[in-house]
């Protein structure tokens, strides 16, 4: 924790991180007995932005996405390590050629060209194609369409 927060001030950005709305955490946080929802809406507003506050609940954040991306990291070498096996033991030989093609595919070693074609149009050309569907559509008359 590299802002000095009180208990309570850790506790709300806790709650903050957690998902729980700013006034809800604030009353797990604090003592709002006898407050009057309007205050304690003020009064978890003042504290979001506190400073030390904001600085808090960003660090959790980053805390909490970075443990996501260890267990995604950790999710993906478990599942790389049973195709492997799959890969080694699989008994049939389908089985084994699709775990590869997936290692294979993991490590980028087949991707799918696309090729893409455009078309050169001129600003005459566009414009006379939202013309034509302009009239299409009914928002021009005819008559302004053959004009052109």
């Amino acid at each position: 924790m590299s802002a000095h927060l009180t208990a309570k001030q850790n506790a709300f950005a806790l709650g903050i991180v957690d998902g729980v709305p700013a006034s809800d955490a604030y009353r797990q946080a604090y003592d709002a007995d006898g407050m009057k929802p309007e205050s304690v809406w003020v009064e978890s507003c003042r504290l979001a932005t506190n400073p030390k506050v904001a600085l808090r609940v960003s660090e959790l954040r980053a805390e909490q996405e970075e443990e996501r991306r260890m267990l995604r990291l950790s999710h993906a070498e478990a599942v790389l390590e049973r195709l492997e096996h799959e890969a080694l033991e699989a008994k049939t030989d389908s089985t084994r050629v699709r775990a590869l093609e997936l290692i294979g595919r993991h490590l980028g070693m087949f991707t799918d060209k696309v090729e893409i074609t455009t078309q050169e149009r001129s600003v005459e050309m566009i414009e006379q194609e939202i013309r034509d569907r302009l009239v299409r559509f009914g928002f021009l008359p005819v008559s302004l369409e053959s004009d052109q």
